[in-house]
């Protein structure tokens, strides 16, 4: 059964088995962030981060795109530095990081543009399935802006520091199969086959063992700043926590009975 979670005029939220599918609802404006998508999204990750009946969320958006970055007609030049960095401040810490650091597996279905912000904010989900014929860029230097909403810190990891300067400096365009070729993406698929296969890959998540995706998720971030010796140590916390967990005794009955495992997510 689908539930209806949460629907404004931009922001669509339907769950069904425990996976959350997010639609960005503004097709007129090629789901661009202005100011009423950014609440509608940072009220719903809130929401979501405690909320153990969503094992697994998909995000996509409405239309042919999936978004546009930041809405071009909200940007405003006279702003003062300060309040300028108060604004960008409230979005990283609002909506890119409670996305890129919320317990639970995200994938991006994206479809059509992912541009600048649009961009990055698929690159904050943890899996990112394209639509072959979806273009993007990174387009900052062409508005005279640097890259944001997280993107420095994404796009280098993923790529590698050269590759990362070569599409920054040059805000050009590129489509699927060259982000999937760069591994910026793990997979291109046919356009009119995305949202089934994204949704395929996002019900297995919502299906899995929720405690040890959410530890695994955490600890991968975390690996880029610990030593072996920490990652070993968290790694073996983590571990514990897993051993105690209702998911683990399944897995293990499941082997030893040789049928899949049936997780509860706890």
């Amino acid at each position: 059964m689908v539930q209806l979670m949460s629907s404004s005029d931009v922001l669509d939220v339907r769950v069904e088995d425990g996976l959350a599918t997010v639609t960005l609802n503004r097709p007129e404006a090629l789901n661009s962030l202005n100011m009423d998508l950014k609440r509608a999204l940072a009220g719903w990750l809130d929401d979501v981060r405690y909320d153990n009946s969503i094992r697994a969320v998909l995000i996509t958006g409405a239309g042919r795109a999936f978004c546009a970055g930041g809405d071009l007609s909200e940007m405003n030049p006279d702003l003062s530095p300060e309040r300028a960095r108060m604004r960008q401040d409230h979005l990283l810490k609002s909506v890119f990081i409670p996305l890129a650091q919320l317990p639970k597996p995200v994938i991006a279905a994206v479809n059509g543009h992912a541009h600048g912000g649009g961009l990055s904010l698929a690159l904050a989900c943890d899996i990112v399935i394209a639509a072959e014929d979806a273009q993007m860029s990174l387009g900052y230097v062409h508005r005279g802006l640097v890259p944001d909403c997280g993107v420095l810190h994404f796009l280098p990891r993923i790529v590698g520091t050269a590759r990362a300067k070569e599409l920054l400096l040059t805000g050009r365009r590129f489509n699927a199969l060259d982000a999937l070729a760069m591994g910026l993406i793990a997979q291109a698929v046919p356009a009119a086959e995305l949202m089934e296969i994204a949704t395929t890959s996002a019900r297995s998540l919502a299906s899995g063992a929720t405690v040890a995706l959410a530890m695994t998720k955490n600890l991968v971030d975390q690996s880029w700043q610990q030593s072996l010796e920490q990652m070993s140590e968290l790694e073996g916390f983590s571990q514990a926590v897993c051993r105690a967990s209702a998911d683990h005794r399944e897995g293990l009955s499941a082997f030893a009975e040789k049928r899949p495992a049936v997780f509860n997510g706890t």
